[in-house]
Formats: C-alpha cells, structure tokens, sequence
C-alpha cells in the first residue's frame, strides 16, 4: 500500500512515521515537493516534483503520479492545498485513490475562524467571547487575530480602544488566561471518532509548539472528538483549545491535517499513520483503543540534512 505525502518540506518526522507503517504492509512511501532542497524528500522511498496545488496543472499532475507509483493514500499536510484535494475527491477515488481531506464545507468552516466560532454556538461547544465585526468590546485588553487562516501570525493583546485595529479581517475575542492544549484527533475515513491525545503547549514559537507535553485528560479529548465528528472531519486533525481540569475546554480552531508537533502524539500511541493505513486495509484493530503515554514530553531541535549535487540531481525530474 504505497502512500505520498504532499508539501513535504521538512516533515521528515511524518515520513518517517509512514515508512515505519507501510514497510512492514509492502508499501512504499513517497515524498513531493516543488523542489528538491527540501530534508523531507531524501526521507522518503521515493521523491516527487508536483505543481503547486492552485496550478491548473496541478490535479493532472498528481492523478499521473499516483498512477505511476500505485499511490493507494494521498496526505496534505498544508492548509493551502486542502481545498482543491476535496475539489478532487471523487475522481481520485474513482481509481482506489484516498485523498485524506474533509469535504469543502467542513474545511470552510475550520478556515473561516467567525465560521467555526458560530458552529462550536451552534452545536454547544464553548469558545471565547467573541465580538461581532463592528462591535465595541465591553473591557480590554483582548486578543485579535486573522479571522481566516491557521497559526499565530498577527495575534497579539490589544489593550486599548485607540489600538484596537479597523480591519473586518480580524476576529476580535476575550482573552482567556487558561492553559493552551493541543489535541490530536484521529477520525476514521467516514468521520467517526477513534482516539484523541491531548498535549500541552508548554513553549510556542512562530505558532508552533517545540516544547509540549502529553496529559491524561479525558475532559478534553471526548469533547474535541465530538466537535471534529459535528464538523465531519477525516484523518488525523490538531484541535486547538484552551483548557482546565473540571471545565468544558474553549475552543479555538481546528486544523484538519496533521501538525507540526503532531509526532509527540503518534509516538505516545495514538499510531495514526499505522491507523490510517489498518483502516484502508478494512482492519477492526485500527478501531480498538490504543495505551498513551502520558507524560512523555517533546523537546523539538533542528537537524541539517547535507546532501551533494549528485544526491539532488537522482531526485525526480
């Protein structure tokens, strides 16, 4: 069962994890890029070189791909392909191919982050105070950030009216003091929950988490499963929330892909690349739930790949 894994870059981690789960099934793993000077490609069984996902070349070129490496799973892992995959959806699996991509209405609302707010309203899941565009907050400071997009590009604490930006492009929230949690969230391919691991953000950096750790906390991970089941997620999904022991968690926005420091997660045991390729093969154990290591911590550190010109130049044309 041989799966590719799109924008690779330097998901050297996700690679990894999949080769470990294909190898043993006889499958290979390939890596695709638009370049080669990217780690995650030398990774990989096999390396691509794809057009950009908004390229009109981009759907034929990647259906040529997975024809001529039987390709079974196709996994994005960047926010900006994941709309024009779900376009994609039903020609692909029309040849046995799986595209790991929510339909375009859930991805919408998990974009679109006033969307998401009026969704968690809607179906009873709690989230920071947010104010209506136009609306004057009642008392500062609060948070603004882009109201589209994920990460924490351009989030910041304003702490006065007179410094409160006239952009209808941002969202507009209290500020909540409780801890931030990620919570990893497997589904299986049809949108029903299977497992989640909630993790601490013990130090971010650029949005990402590079210190986080696992927690044991039930009160968290039902509730993010429930949400990611309401939106109709697939796959492996990163939940973002604010949390605390004995409250309902805040909800700030859900990313429907795997996310940086989604390695803390497969390797505590939530084994969702494993998961994924047992639930392709139509295997029960996928469903069964799997022992997590609470407690066990990442500490993220860069690693250089050094590679010759002949490495690049055996890479795909």
């Amino acid at each position: 069962m041989n799966v590719l894994i799109l924008s690779a870059a330097a998901k050297v981690l996700l690679v990894r994890a999949f080769r470990e789960a294909a190898q043993p099934r006889g499958g290979r793993v390939f890596a695709a890029d638009l370049s080669r000077e990217n780690a995650a490609l030398f990774e990989a069984d096999g390396a691509l070189l794809l057009p950009r996902s908004d390229d009109p070349a981009f759907p034929d070129a990647l259906l040529a791909a997975c024809r001529a490496h039987d390709i079974r799973l196709v996994v994005p892992t960047r926010d900006g392909e994941l709309a024009a995959l779900a376009g994609l959806k039903a020609r692909f699996a029309a040849e046995g191919i799986v595209l790991l991509v929510a339909e375009p209405e859930a991805l919408a609302t998990c974009r679109d982050k006033r969307r998401f707010v009026a969704f968690c309203q809607a179906h009873g899941f709690a989230t920071p105070h947010t104010y209506a565009p136009g609306e004057t907050p009642e008392a500062f400071p609060v948070f603004v950030r882009p109201a589209e997009g994920a990460g924490g590009a351009g989030a910041r604490l304003v702490h006065g009216a007179q410094d409160l930006p006239a952009d209808p492009g941002l969202l507009v929230q209290e500020p909540v003091y409780a801890p931030e949690y990620s919570i990893d969230v497997l589904m299986d391919l049809n949108g029903s929950p299977v497992q989640a691991v909630a993790r601490e953000r013990l130090q971010v950096r650029a949005g990402e988490a590079v210190k986080s750790r696992v927690v044991d906390a039930p009160g968290f991970t039902e509730p993010a499963l429930s949400l990611c089941r309401a939106l109709g997620l697939v796959g492996h999904n990163v939940v973002q929330a604010f949390c605390e022991r004995g409250l309902a968690p805040q909800f700030i926005e859900v990313n429907p892909r795997f996310g940086g420091a989604s390695n803390l997660s497969i390797r505590a045991g939530l084994a969702s690349p494993e998961r994924i390729l047992q639930m392709l093969a139509g295997e029960g154990a996928a469903y069964a739930p799997r022992p997590i290591q609470a407690g066990l911590t990442l500490l993220r550190y860069a690693e250089d790949r050094l590679v010759t010109r002949a490495d690049l130049a055996a890479l795909a044309p």
